[in-house]
């Protein structure tokens, strides 16, 4: 499974990060996280390479800030990352943090196969479809694509997913593999959560979503035969 993902917290707007860009800029660098950064308007960027994300990138704006990371070794990676680009910012001197109003993790994830794009597709729709749902149709599918909103434990969840031709990843995946030479399945799952949120619950919030997003992968995945 090759995956990508991104922490994104919205709070509330902060004037003083106007006049602070440069001092928060120099700040997450000499913290080590971060060797490269750029100043727009509202938001410092930071990346691991001179020119673009190759595996790890942020974000600190005046509306918010995120951590991402594509394809990680290991399904730690991205957490511990992420909680430390957090932890570190809340410490920051020069600007106070608002209240977040948004917190969000979202997992994208390439599950590749060496069956057809038409196989993978007759086992989604003969999976999430009963007979009757089925009959429906009434003639041949050629491809679905699934959007599915739920609630589950704190989060609120939106999950899509289908699948994808060969060489069809790149449109989705920010990173280059040689698995996108295949045929895969496709999930996007985003929990967040806009209520009763505090920066000190932000850590863990985010080890909970990955959890249920591997969990809920693993299971699709299982149940598909992939």
């Amino acid at each position: 499974m090759l995956a990508q993902h991104a922490l994104e917290v919205r709070h509330e707007p902060s004037g003083s990060f106007l006049d602070v860009r440069g001092y928060v800029a120099d700040y997450i660098r000499n913290a080590g996280h971060f060797p490269h950064w750029k100043i727009d308007s509202n938001v410092v960027t930071f990346r691991d390479m001179p020119e673009r994300v190759k595996k790890d990138g942020a974000y600190a704006g005046y509306k918010g800030a995120a951590y991402f990371v594509y394809n990680a070794e290991t399904r730690n990676y991205f957490v511990d990352k992420a909680s430390s680009f957090w932890k570190v910012l809340l410490k920051n001197e020069h600007y106070k943090v608002p209240k977040a109003i948004r917190f969000g993790c979202r997992t994208l994830v390439f599950v590749p196969t060496d069956l057809s794009f038409d196989d993978i597709n007759k086992l989604i729709f003969r999976t999430l479809f009963t007979d009757k749902a089925q009959s429906f149709v009434d003639g041949k599918e050629t491809d679905l694509q699934f959007v599915i909103e739920f609630n589950q434990d704190q989060f609120q969840v939106r999950m899509s997913g289908g699948p994808l031709h060969e060489n069809e990843a790149p449109k989705y995946m920010r990173f280059e593999s040689d698995y996108f030479k295949k045929c895969g399945l496709f999930l996007d799952i985003d929990y967040y959560k806009t209520k009763d949120l505090d920066h000190s619950t932000i850590i863990k919030l985010l080890h909970d979503a990955v959890e249920l997003s591997w969990s809920k992968i693993e299971k699709i995945s299982n149940s598909l035969g992939l």
